[in-house]
């Protein structure tokens, strides 16, 4: 019997979730893509059940979970915290967050990696925010002989929105873009006076969520509370309606 550790990560930032396990000592990993058509709410828990029966993973072999915790959208995000909270308390298993840009960010670098391409110095990745703006991040890569693309990634630019004619390249260096090439603007431009940019096509991963979470094992990092709350970036559309004032 496979007695291995296994750690459970989510990615409900995008209306077609994701959730995946990763191997604690070796590389398997496998994902599951959530249906689109049907409230991930309705989807997510039974998708996490087949995906650990279909190689016999009992709730005792899981080490940790994963989730992202935004930007993304308002109600997959919401569902899939709750999801993470709820088997975390359950199962008696820490509880790791990471931002779903980060997330993006570390799946383009993987999918680099493994195709054996030459490594970029930042990552720019970015999503839709709808409103015409972009949710975005900075990060820059450095191997310092490292394998694996959590451990060479670290953050130049906390996630924030802007809008979507605003999104700018590094000054200098090779950019790796992650993200849905749709969403960029149609003014963007791949070079700069002393750089450029290549794309990678990514719309989320639970399978980098579970790379990140498996780094903060290895690093000892503390897990995250069950409080751990969402990042949004901005206010949700109902909380906008509620602090106008009211005429």
């Amino acid at each position: 019997m496979d007695e291995n550790r296994y750690i459970l990560a989510l990615d409900t930032s995008t209306p077609k979730g994701r959730c995946s396990f990763l191997c604690s000592t070796e590389t398997t990993e496998q994902e599951a893509l959530l249906s689109g058509d049907i409230r991930i709410s309705k989807t997510l828990l039974p998708q996490v059940q087949q995906l650990l029966s279909s190689r016999n993973i009992r709730a005792d072999m899981i080490q940790a979970i994963g989730v992202s915790i935004g930007p993304g959208t308002f109600t997959g995000l919401r569902v899939g915290l709750s999801c993470a909270k709820g088997l975390s308390l359950g199962w008696g298993c820490p509880l790791y967050g990471f931002s779903s840009l980060e997330t993006l960010a570390t799946a383009a670098l993987l999918n680099e990696m493994r195709a054996g391409h030459s490594l970029p110095d930042y990552i720019l990745p970015y999503r839709d925010a709808r409103h015409k703006e972009l949710f975005t991040g900075l990060f820059q890569v450095s191997t310092n002989g490292q394998s694996r693309p959590g451990n060479i990634l670290s953050r130049l630019q906390e996630d924030e929105i802007i809008a979507t004619e605003e999104l700018r390249l590094p000054e200098d260096g090779d950019t790796l873009l992650a993200g849905e090439k749709e969403e960029l603007p149609e003014s963007f431009a791949l070079e700069t006076s002393q750089g450029s940019a290549r794309h990678h096509e990514v719309n989320s991963s639970a399978i980098a969520t579970a790379w990140l979470t498996r780094k903060a094992l290895e690093s000892r990092t503390p897990p995250h509370s069950t409080n751990i709350s969402l990042n949004y970036c901005r206010k949700s559309q109902a909380q906008t309606k509620w602090s106008a004032p009211q005429s």
